[in-house]
């Protein structure tokens, strides 16, 4: 079993930290909060190479290194979850950064300790063989949502930008889950686990996410 887990709307707010980054580089407002990862139409960039030479070129450290977890906690709760997962369950981080935003990536993930078997960087072209090697896809990506075969499970964290798509299973945050899940189903030994966890892991039995040992 292999979940694939985004990094940008899963665990780092990019978009945050791209309006505050923006407006100290270009020393302008942003036309309007940005809401959406279609970051173009909040700036005065003439064209996306612009755009592409800020985001990865000019201030790839600042934005995607120095980006803050979606929620506090969000990367300490996945490192706990893959812990307790089965030794053949294999979890993989990706990411569509481009260019030095890559290494700025890996430095966010090592700042916050996150630990996992594989760490992918992913473009449009390559979407259908990632989805291929996956079999659990944890999202909030318009590209990846759209891209999903349809013998593959999709879990897709909520934002505003992502409400029409169906999915297997919609929730807020990979560590806060459905309210009425029955904490009593079990897997493996939760003991240790904080209860957002246990909560977590039995939210993917429930719904046939993955499979109860």
């Amino acid at each position: 079993m292999k979940i694939s887990v985004n990094i940008n709307g899963v665990l780092r707010n990019v978009l945050l930290k791209f309006e505050e980054v923006y407006e100290k580089y270009e020393d302008k407002e942003v036309k309007s909060e940005v809401l959406t990862p279609n970051l173009m139409q909040y700036t005065h960039f003439n064209n996306e190479d612009e755009l592409y030479n800020f985001l990865y070129e000019e201030a790839p450290m600042e934005i995607f290194g120095q980006a803050k977890e979606m929620m506090n906690g969000v990367v300490s709760h996945l490192v706990e979850l893959y812990k307790e997962i089965p030794v053949d369950y294999k979890l993989r981080i990706v990411s569509d950064d481009l260019g030095r935003g890559k290494s700025a990536t890996l430095w966010f993930l090592a700042k916050y300790g996150l630990v996992c078997d594989e760490i992918v960087f992913y473009n449009t072209e390559s979407l259908n063989n990632l989805w291929e090697d996956t079999d659990v896809f944890i999202t909030s990506d318009i590209d990846v949502i759209e891209s999903k075969p349809k013998d593959k499970k999709l879990i897709i964290i909520d934002q505003s930008y992502n409400t029409s798509y169906d999915c297997d299973l919609r929730i807020d945050t990979v560590c806060n889950t459905v309210d009425d899940i029955d904490d009593n189903l079990g897997i493996i030994s939760l003991n240790k686990l904080p209860v957002s966890s246990k909560i977590a892991i039995n939210t993917l039995i429930k719904y046939n996410i993955i499979k109860k040992l």
